[in-house]
């Protein structure tokens, strides 16, 4: 869904509400972030409507892994605040596709989330090509 497609009175809607998750996420990433690299923390209500959203620009040299911890750091301090909920998009050019890094992502922001106290809602992939919507677990292993 593009944002253009958002049905009237998507802001009182939780933002993953399935019908709306991909537009909101289409509106917010700016075209910009999703060439350079971003980290978008979108800080929602306890009833999942949208809050605020906050950028963390990747493209400043710092690693992965700083990142992350930019993540932490924000989240911590949304906490402090009484922001519990959250919902992370992952700006970033390339296929619009769930890639193994996009995986590993998932895996460490959800560790920076529990680290700080706050719940991961939901969490997509924004590329100039589209939104995808990632799963909030990693698939399991078939025995």
């Amino acid at each position: 869904m593009r944002f253009d497609e958002l049905p009237s009175g998507w802001a009182q809607r939780p933002i993953t509400d399935p019908e709306v998750f991909e537009g909101v996420v289409d509106l917010i990433v700016t075209e910009p972030s999703r060439e350079s690299g971003a980290i978008y923390l979108l800080l929602c209500h306890p009833n999942g409507r949208l809050l605020q959203p906050v950028c963390l620009p990747a493209g400043r040299g710092g690693s992965g892994a700083r990142l992350v911890e930019e993540v932490r750091q924000v989240l911590t301090e949304a906490a402090e605040h009484g922001v519990l909920d959250v919902v992370v998009v992952v700006a970033r050019a390339g296929d619009p596709g769930v890639s193994a890094g996009d995986g590993r992502l998932r895996a460490e922001v959800a560790a920076a989330c529990r680290a700080a106290g706050c719940a991961l809602r939901g969490m997509a992939v924004a590329t100039p090509g589209g939104v995808r919507v990632l799963p909030l677990h990693a698939p399991s292993a078939a025995a």
